[in-house]
């Protein structure tokens, strides 16, 4: 078998296109030079497009000009950026921040401990049966003021009532006996014994109706005191046993709350001073006084016990939550300023003062301080006016616009415009 590779040689060249016959006739010299005009043409393009570059002036390294200029002084742009670049700082110092202004002046500071407690009844009781029986009466209702002695309830007491009045008739009996034995005794008609026989079985019947009285007595529920009735657990026809609780009594004349602070705390307390509580249940304010400080230290929770007296109020309910408020110390003429404008950073604190139409941060030493206020012990000057909204972009020397100029009295004095005068008063309230 003959091989197939002369075959296909012979096929494939008289398949070929005449052109392409015609090409691999050309000699390898006239390839060269073709390619030599191609790198030509190419280079030719590469320095024209530089050229144009160089003339618009965007060829990195080179300036804008006409051919034969000599290069750019790169010393003259590093100049002009430095320039650019103190323009813009410039303009950011330029920046005014909206703030709004408080006036340190002198006023009263009251430090305050804060606690919570329960406001309790003058005295709370539940009143119980002493006897096993069936709830016969009932004369309250929850929300009832009775008095003391008043009967409230009453059990099932037929049986009682039978005996007490047997008991009052045999002690009537015994009396007349008594009687006539006496006058018998003074006419000399019976003997000492026999009467002492006579006013034993009196004294005996006495007993007896007592006893009878104290039965039928236990049947009742009487109030103790005068009060209000705050609960009810019975119901006519009810069986309770001995020392079940029936209804609940309470005295509201006064009110009182008991605190548990720490010793240190207590030690600044005294009876008789005044406190403030807030009912969970209402915005205002009570009054409380303190009735009594204990003087003993609890050894499990090394807390003293404070109790405070709260006169007859309408407006607190026994049970209520309250918050408390004692105070522990007071400085008369305190130098203050809002504590909305303090600028904490970690221990540190301080404020920013206004200075003409710019602000200074000055840090502050602080004191006592309450619920709006805190006092400055070192670092301002009565009269100064310190930023207490908008310290968030403020810094050395920022320029301010003050929101609330009339309502302080803000006023810049003009000699003091664009200078830096930091040891005078930086700004007065314009005068009253």
């Amino acid at each position: 078998m003959k091989p197939f590779g002369p075959r296909l040689r012979l096929f494939f060249s008289d398949t070929l296109p005449t052109r392409h016959r015609a090409a691999r006739s050309i000699p390898m010299s006239q390839h060269k030079s073709r390619r030599g005009l191609l790198i030509a043409i190419v280079l030719v393009i590469v320095v024209a497009g530089a050229g144009a570059l160089w003339k618009t002036g965007m060829l990195p390294g080179f300036a804008q000009g006409n051919p034969g200029e000599g290069a750019p002084d790169d010393s003259t742009t590093v100049a002009e950026q430095k320039a650019d670049g103190g323009d813009k700082e410039d303009k950011e110092k330029e920046v005014t921040v909206s703030v709004e202004l408080a006036f340190a002046s002198r006023r009263a500071i009251d430090s305050y401990y804060r606690a919570a407690s329960v406001i309790e009844a003058n005295r709370l009781v539940s009143l119980v049966s002493k006897t096993q029986g069936r709830i016969g009466a009932l004369f309250v209702e929850e929300g009832d003021w009775v008095h003391k002695g008043q009967v409230l309830a009453s059990l099932e007491s037929d049986r009682e009532e039978v005996q007490l009045r047997q008991a009052e008739l045999k002690l009537k009996d015994q009396q007349r006996l008594l009687d006539r034995n006496h006058a018998m005794l003074e006419e000399k008609l019976i003997s000492t014994q026999e009467f002492d026989d006579v006013q034993s079985r009196y004294d005996q019947a006495v007993a007896e109706r007592d006893l009878a009285r104290i039965a039928f007595e236990e049947k009742r529920i009487v109030a103790p005191f005068d009060g209000q009735i705050t609960q009810r657990m019975i119901v006519i026809g009810q069986m309770v046993n001995a020392a079940e609780p029936l209804l609940s009594l309470a005295d509201f004349s006064p009110l009182r709350l008991r605190v548990h602070l720490p010793e240190a705390v207590a030690r600044k307390i005294e009876a008789g001073q005044r406190v403030l509580i807030q009912p969970e249940a209402l915005d205002e304010s009570l009054e409380a006084e303190v009735e009594r400080v204990s003087p003993v230290v609890d050894p499990a929770t090394s807390t003293v016990r404070v109790t405070m007296r709260l006169d007859d109020d309408q407006r607190a309910r026994v049970g209520g939550f309250v918050k408390v408020r004692i105070t522990t110390d007071s400085h008369a003429e305190a130098l203050a300023v809002p504590k909305i404008s303090l600028v904490e950073e970690g221990s540190l604190r301080s404020v920013f003062v206004a200075e003409a139409d710019t602000v200074r941060k000055v840090e502050i030493r602080t004191g006592l301080y309450d619920e709006r206020y805190v006092e400055v012990l070192d670092g301002l000057e009565d009269g100064w006016f310190v930023v207490q909204v908008g310290q968030g972009g403020l810094r050395d020397g920022t320029r301010i616009e003050v929101l609330n100029a009339d309502e302080v009295g803000w006023s810049v004095d003009p000699e003091s415009q664009g200078t830096s005068d930091l040891d005078g008063p930086l700004a007065r309230a314009q005068e009253q």
